[in-house]
């Protein structure tokens, strides 16, 4: 996640505002293990689903483990698991990025491949829930700010309900409220102090995260705020210098299979080439050695009936050596 950088203002009281929307600002306030209310509340409002379903939330590690060296690696920003095993992801996207849909999509795919060890059953594998908060619009064709995507056939009939995707698009927020969603949204779009006090005094829900933040911006937590700005670009510098890596590594490793593939192509095409002009060459070369084997084979079997012709009129050894002497010379 790029960081966003969003310091809007500095009071005569010291205060540094810090948007919700600042990568490590948004990971202390939903990823961390002391502030799981906020999560639980937030998702409660997103997923509607029931209560207890949160009754024992985890935060786990958010690096997606590798199996092979060449395998791809990848950070999500927040990953979650409740107690029966399922899944939920949370990914802050505040800059655009290219190929956004197909990130997504692996991720997800990731968070559901990396639960089973060698050897273990398909049954063992739980729901993954990904929710993509984004600061821009992902979804062009979408007029709405919350769209969930899940596997299903043309008859609205689910193949599985193992992967669901949640996309959430901050720009399409509208101005008034309108369902459970609406505050905490409206929270992560705060850009000023005076927001943030305007809906702590509406929204009994948001004191805590609204909180989380303010803590944030006090000048004793400024260097920890650089600090954390600072590791969130090495981070992100990293991370970037690994895709390359891996991109060249993935590219070099489709080059060669793609120069095997020509190669054998090519060489079969060689080889069967080689392999009919000699089967040609073959063929013609029996054909005439069989023409003529067949032709010394009908001549001997008619100058055989040709002696025996001569031998029954009664002619001499001689005369029958004269008449076959004559024969061959005309």
């Amino acid at each position: 996640m790029t960081s966003g950088a969003i310091i809007c203002e500095v009071t005569m009281k010291k205060e540094v505002f810090i948007s919700p929307l600042e990568d490590f600002a948004f990971k202390q306030i939903f990823g961390e293990k002391r502030n799981i209310d906020n999560t639980k509340a937030f998702l409660k409002t997103i997923l509607n689903i029931p209560a207890d379903e949160f009754g024992s939330l985890s935060v786990k590690n958010p690096v997606l483990s590798r199996t092979f060296r060449k395998e791809k690696s990848g950070i999500v920003d927040i990953k979650l698991q409740t107690k029966s095993g399922k899944i939920f992801h949370i990914e802050l996207q505040v800059q655009r990025k290219s190929n956004m849909k197909n990130r997504v999509l692996y991720y997800g795919a990731r968070l559901i491949g990396d639960q089973l060890k060698w050897g273990q059953n398909y049954r063992r594998l739980h729901h993954v829930v990904s929710i993509v908060i984004c600061d821009h619009v992902l979804l062009k064709e979408e007029n709405t700010y919350l769209n969930v995507y899940e596997l299903k056939n043309d008859k609205n009939r689910s193949f599985t309900d193992l992967l669901k995707l949640v996309i959430i698009e901050l720009p399409k927020l509208p101005e008034k409220e309108d369902g459970e969603i609406w505050p905490w949204l409206r929270f992560l779009k705060c850009r000023k102090k005076e927001e943030y006090e305007m809906l702590a005094k509406k929204y009994p829900q948001l004191k805590k995260p609204i909180k989380c933040a303010e803590r944030m911006g006090l000048l004793e937590s400024i260097n920890d705020y650089i600090l954390h700005r600072q590791l969130a670009k090495w981070d992100e510098v990293n991370l970037r210098e690994q895709w390359m890596i891996d991109g060249r590594e993935e590219g070099m490793q489709q080059g060669l299979q793609q120069g095997i593939e020509q190669g054998l192509q090519q060489g079969l095409q060689q080889g069967l080439q080689q392999g009919m002009q000699q089967g040609i060459e073959q063929g013609m070369q029996q054909g005439i050695e069989q023409g003529l084997q067949q032709g010394i084979e009908i001549g001997l079997e008619k100058k055989e009936k040709y002696v025996l012709d001569l031998l029954n009129q009664g002619l001499s050894t001689e005369e029958i050596k004269q008449r076959l002497t004559q024969t061959t010379t005309n």
